[in-house]
């Protein structure tokens, strides 16, 4: 009973002490002034914490790095190639965002611009300390981030070349250390708030709504002049539409459900969704992608057989051309209304087939990255040299390099218009390459003095997260818009469908024709496709400069890589650049800008692929002790590099023994078309000197 008392004595207490607060309080809100001065304080208080708030919201997810100085870590380029390399277009888009608007607007709530080096290089762009404009660079962006001419309207455009995937940097102490052809780490496609994307998006609605922001962009863009501020302004709005279309379509988040954060994209899913979902205006196309993949090194890539993580496809041009669209290269596959369109109006798009010949090209001469052993430190010649036994007895089986004689590729003709195994033929683009015959029949043979034989291992023997060549291989896309009645075709027969149509007809518009082709076309190798569910196992010249590791870089350094899956890390940080020479990887802390990679969600998993003494799925050899790790990865440090070959005793990797890419005598030239049509003077006369 005296517990119940208690109870009672305090509810009543209460009650009245807080009776007694809300009657001060209301006695304090009357004694503030008039009601109209009492109520506009609560709004102003309200407009300011919300503004506060929009503030947080609005503020740009930016990794913070200093570095001082690049060092360039490849051989093979001169500066002007590497530029070249850096800022020829490919005819991408982000949905038609001209070039110079990219460079005018403004952060989001703020009047800093949205393009500086600072935010660029905060959201994994890689822009060099002290970088300045220049002919093939004038806005003065980052690597990769070009410009191409809409033939339309005449204005440049924002081009998303090869180079902001496929270019990386280390850095440590203080130095940017350059790996051309490297996996970037941008979040150009990552939707989350904060990157950049998004923020270029919200900076767009709000230029266009906010009259101060507007006044400001509208006289950098168009001055005085009310007539082209006008059609500015309408411009401005089509674009914002374009946004809103898309991410409501093949950018919706919802079809992309595991972060790609920083470094990633499932770049096969997204293609698809663009290629069948969005160009081909049939959303019941649309797929989830969850398979996101880190953006793969490319030096070397000219001598595989077969390309892409699983396999699946070997020619340069459709390759090529498949990603650009990928990266929204506008198209004209159908009507408005969406009906399939035929004839001449079928498959107009701004692809600059000769720039991406021109990056293709120059990624032949582009040799692996070197040890900076003044930066990183020096090389243990004892350890390494049992680094390069170790290799030979565990690794090599797979990683190779397996070295073939040039390969005769069988093609169609016009009495045999069909060839086993492949969904789709064209016989005419078959044809036009460099012919012999081989037992009476057409065969192309590779121009490559030789080729590297890729192997395939299957997900359910390599173990590794088997989401992406199970969604490549299951995923089916309707594709009776482009062969009416077809049956579901995955990804990469889809693919076929549409590029055996869509490639020569680009040839033609762009008046590439007899040996042309078979150069274009990727040392006159025909299209083809083979689906398995599978992870090809590529040779690993320079890998200690591409991390994080396995397909979905769920695996932050080679030394985990090397260790059991239960000493592996389940979790870590991606985005902050800093090196481990040690571990050879990102340092993974959490950081600004930085993204969790979480290995239990499928897609993410960072298994397969292990040195154990456990039956388990990827089990590739017994367990390495803590000494063979070091040892194998002291070698993988110097593998191939000829300037350690003698101080190994010889290697068989060392890549200065590899044989030459064919230089056909057009390489350059289609470089030089594509500067010239940007005004820039022809360059090949001018003289670099080669970064070595």
């Amino acid at each position: 009973m005296n517990v119940i008392g208690y109870l009672r004595r305090f509810t009543i207490s209460l009650w009245h002490w807080l009776r007694g607060l809300t009657l001060a309080l209301i006695n304090l809100w009357k004694n503030l002034g008039p009601l109209w001065l009492r109520i506009l304080s609560v709004l102003v208080l309200i407009v300011i914490a919300a503004w506060h708030q929009l503030q947080l919201f609005m503020t740009p997810n930016l990794t913070r790095e200093n570095v001082y100085k690049v060092q360039y870590l490849n051989e093979g380029w001169t500066d002007l190639e590497r530029q070249s390399f850096y800022y020829t277009p490919q005819g991408t888009e982000l949905l038609g965002i001209e070039y110079q608007w990219f460079l005018n607007l403004e952060l989001p709530l703020s009047r800093e611009l949205l393009a500086t080096a600072e935010n660029l290089r905060g959201w994994g762009f890689i822009v060099s300390p002290g970088q300045r404009p220049d002919d093939l660079n004038p806005g003065n962006l980052a690597v990769g981030l070009g410009r191409h001419i809409d033939p339309t309207t005449g204005k440049e455009r924002l081009d998303i070349g090869c180079a902001t995937c496929h270019t990386g940097e280390l850095h440590y102490k203080g130095t940017a250390l350059r790996v051309d052809g490297g996996q970037a780490v941008q979040s150009l496609s990552n939707a989350k708030r904060g990157e950049f994307i998004t923020t270029m998006a919200a900076s767009v609605f709000e230029t266009l709504i906010n009259p101060f922001k507007w006044n400001r962009f509208a006289t950098r863009i168009a001055g005085k002049d009310q007539q082209q501020r006008a059609r500015l302004n309408q411009r401005m709005w089509t674009f914002a539409g374009h946004i809103k279309d898309f991410a409501e379509g093949a950018g919706a988040p919802k079809y992309y459900p595991v972060e790609e954060g920083r470094g990633r994209v499932d770049a096969v899913g997204r293609i698809a969704n663009v290629a069948f979902g969005f160009d081909l205006d049939e959303p019941a196309n649309y797929r989830i992608a969850d398979a996101p993949a880190s953006f793969p090194f490319l030096w070397d890539i000219w001598r595989f057989d077969w390309v892409q993580y699983t396999g699946f496809t070997n020619q340069a041009m459709a390759r090529n051309v498949g990603e650009t669209l990928g990266v929204l290269a506008p198209i004209k596959l159908v009507s408005a209304a969406g009906e399939p369109i035929k004839g001449k109006e079928f498959g107009k798009t701004v692809v600059d087939v000769q720039g991406l010949h021109c990056a293709e090209a120059l990624l032949r001469s582009l040799r692996p990255p070197k040890w900076p052993q003044e930066v990183l430190g020096h090389i243990d010649l004892h350890r390494a040299q049992k680094g390069k036994t170790l290799f030979a007895e565990r690794c090599q089986y797979c990683h190779g390099p397996h070295i073939s004689a040039p390969y005769e590729w069988a093609v169609a003709d016009q009495d045999n218009p069909s060839i086993p195994g492949q969904i789709s033929s064209n016989w005419q683009w078959d044809m036009a390459g460099q012919i012999t015959e081989q037992n009476g029949k057409p065969v192309r043979k590779d121009w490559r003095q030789r080729i590297w034989s890729i192997p395939l291992l299957a997900t359910d023997i390599i173990g590794t997260d088997p989401k992406l060549a199970d969604n490549y291989m299951d995923n089916r896309y309707d594709a009776g818009k482009l062969v009416p009645g077809s049956e579901p075709v995955n990804a990469g027969d889809g693919l076929q469908l549409l590029l055996n149509s869509l490639v020569p007809k680009l040839y033609q518009r762009w008046q590439i024709e007899g040996d042309q082709i078979a150069a274009y076309d990727g040392l006159n190798v025909p299209f083809r496709i083979q689906n398995q569910r599978a992870y090809k196992a590529r040779p690993l010249h320079g890998v200690w400069a591409t991390p994080p590791f396995l397909h979905n870089g769920s695996v932050p350094t080679i030394y985990d890589l090397l260790s059991p899956q239960a000493a592996r890390p389940t979790t870590f940080y991606v985005g902050n650049r800093e090196y481990d020479p040690q571990k050879l990887g990102y340092v993974t802390a959490k950081t600004d800008g930085s993204f969790l990679h979480d290995t239990g969600i499928p897609g993410n998993r960072n298994s397969g692929h292990q040195f154990t003494d456990e039956a388990v799925p990827g089990r590739i050899g017994h367990l390495l002790s803590e000494e063979q790790r070091y040892a194998l990865m002291e070698y993988l440090k110097v593998m191939g590099n000829p300037d350690f070959d003698q101080a190994m005793g010889g290697d068989p990797a060392n890549w200065a023994n590899y044989s030459a890419a064919p230089a056909p005598e057009w390489n350059q030239g289609s470089c030089n078309n594509v500067h010239l049509r940007h005004g820039v003077t022809d360059l090949s006369a001018q003289t670099t000197e080669s970064t070595h």
